[in-house]
């Protein structure tokens, strides 16, 4: 088992690490979740975990989970579904959009996102038939209602749009503390709670939510098998054996209600647990987790502070970024209110963002000095070896979050320390002290390469001779296929240098 999540009852090792103060003043050693959450609190601990930004296994490590067997399961999985494909089904993908715009984001780099987001959705569909995939899909933008006005062309690009309210106000929450601060949280407070909203969406059984930064590769219906099948139907196992997880051989829930990955890349080893990495996530629909997770925040039983005895109910889940909103909540529902039911898959192959999850030098969060000594320059996660997210060969990944490796619309493709080029301010260059160079490069290359496919599709059906314009950028051509005519965000040319009325007649391909 994890040493982050080792079995115990967590309100009775709270009361020898710290007391909790409630709302209105009083100390309680127990965890504030409400019937019906608190019964599932005592349910066997989930045996899962996982990685974010990496993932630390060396397929050598498990001779019977290698590198090649694993192969060889998905391989003989594909050819099964092939030959005996089931009735469709469809999957809901959705996106949910909080703001208007960021620092990292123009409304040209939005729309093209989205664009390219569903033309990689479509690509590892049933509708592509050379994907193998028997699964379709549907688009949603989960919209919250400050951005509802800047999110109406996602509707003309086959999005259905869902427009909300936060599930809670600040006011409404009862800790002092995160009803104080939740507004400072990254990236959005408690606006980026509306993500919830995807646990009861519409009619489909299944749903990923993911950020709009994000592409797919290769199809995922060994996940949606996973979920939809019984563990010990033909079908079931045979999805289950073709899984890429973070630590090959773990012990799988009976029934699967999700699968996440974790933000192991900003974990100081054997301080605190690692958080969920709330770009991604398959799950099942369950409109109960969804109020579950109402109830959490509500309460706000959040204690400021790093490390174990801190965080949400002092789970430990405190102290990184995001910890105080979706990447610490989702994180403690599943380690210790809803166990035994997330999946933990490796992030090298899901969500992958070709981070450094070694603990070392200009890595995130480190400060040596609170850690052991054996722990420098070792896998964050406390395992023995590593995989390399930062050298993953790009034909076994699934998906891709342009996070660290830069928006592709952002035009950067100058690497520095830091992130920082010299004599400019922060966030002018890849940060090379946690990714390379080159391998972000040919993701982001992949990314260029969707985007070219769709203005091909697009040229096709309007004859649209301004589409073009948007191919003539001369700065690293090879790298950004045309699309920029200089580094940084000014550089971008958008898809929409065509006629904005063809944008709608995308609808047309899919």
């Amino acid at each position: 088992m994890p040493s982050f999540l080792k079995r115990r009852n967590i309100n009775k090792d709270l009361s020898k690490e710290k007391q909790i103060p409630s709302a209105d003043g009083s100390v309680s050693m127990e965890s504030p979740i409400k019937i019906p959450v608190r019964r599932m609190c005592i349910s066997s601990l989930c045996v899962f975990v996982g990685i974010i930004a990496m993932v630390c296994v060396s397929w050598s490590v498990w001779p019977t989970y290698g590198n090649e067997n694993v192969a060889q399961s998905i391989a003989s999985y594909s050819q099964i579904f092939q030959n005996n494909p089931p009735l469709t089904k469809t999957i809901a993908y959705a996106i949910s959009f909080v703001k208007c715009g960021d620092k990292q984001t123009n409304a040209a780099g939005l729309i093209d996102a989205a664009i390219v987001l569903r033309h990689s959705i479509w690509k590892i569909s049933s509708q592509n038939p050379t994907s193998g995939s028997k699964y379709d899909y549907k688009m949603y933008a989960i919209v919250h209602r400050n951005a509802e006005k800047c999110s109406a062309s996602l509707q003309e690009l086959g999005f259905e749009i869902v427009v909300v309210d936060p599930p809670v106000k600040q006011s409404e929450i009862r800790g002092e503390y995160l009803n104080k601060y939740i507004h400072k949280e990254w990236c959005c407070g408690a606006d980026e709670f509306i993500k919830l909203e995807a646990y009861s969406l519409r009619d489909e059984e299944i749903v990923v939510h993911l950020d709009i930064d994000f592409a797919f590769y290769k199809p995922l219906d060994h996940l949606f098998d996973a979920i939809l099948y019984d563990k010990d139907s033909k079908e079931g196992q045979d999805a289950r054996a073709a899984l890429e997880l973070e630590r090959p051989g773990e012990t799988l829930p009976d029934k699967i209600g999700a699968f996440i990955t974790r933000d192991w890349a900003q974990v100081a080893p054997g301080k605190f647990p690692p958080g969920y990495q709330a770009g991604f996530i398959v799950a099942r629909r369950d409109p109960s987790v969804r109020e579950d997770l109402i109830e959490i925040i509500k309460e706000g039983n959040y204690t400021d502070g790093w490390g174990r005895g801190y965080g949400w109910s002092g789970s430990g889940h405190s102290g990184y970024v995001g910890a105080r909103a979706m990447q610490g909540l989702v994180a403690y529902y599943y380690d210790f209110v809803r166990q035994n039911n997330a999946v933990e898959l490796n992030q090298c192959r899901h969500n992958h963002m070709g981070m450094d999850i070694l603990y070392r030098r200009g890595g995130l969060n480190f400060t040596p000095r609170y850690v052991k000594p054996e722990v420098i320059g070792g896998c964050r996660s406390g395992l023995d070896y590593c995989e390399d997210c930062m050298t993953t060969d790009f034909d076994k990944i699934y998906s891709v979050h342009y996070t660290m490796c830069r928006k592709p619309w952002q035009c950067m493709a100058k690497g520095a320390k830091g992130g920082k080029l010299e004599g400019q301010s922060g966030g002018t260059a890849i940060d090379l002290n946690i990714v390379n160079l080159d391998h972000c490069h040919d993701i982001v290359k992949e990314w260029h390469k969707l985007r070219s496919e769709v203005e091909e599709k697009l040229y096709k059906i309007t004859g649209d001779d301004a589409i073009r314009d948007g191919q003539k950028g001369a700065y690293e051509k090879d790298l950004f296929m045309g699309h920029c005519s200089e580094d940084g965000n000014a550089g971008y040319l958008s898809i929409m240098s065509g006629k904005k009325e063809n944008l709608p007649r995308l609808n047309e391909i899919y």
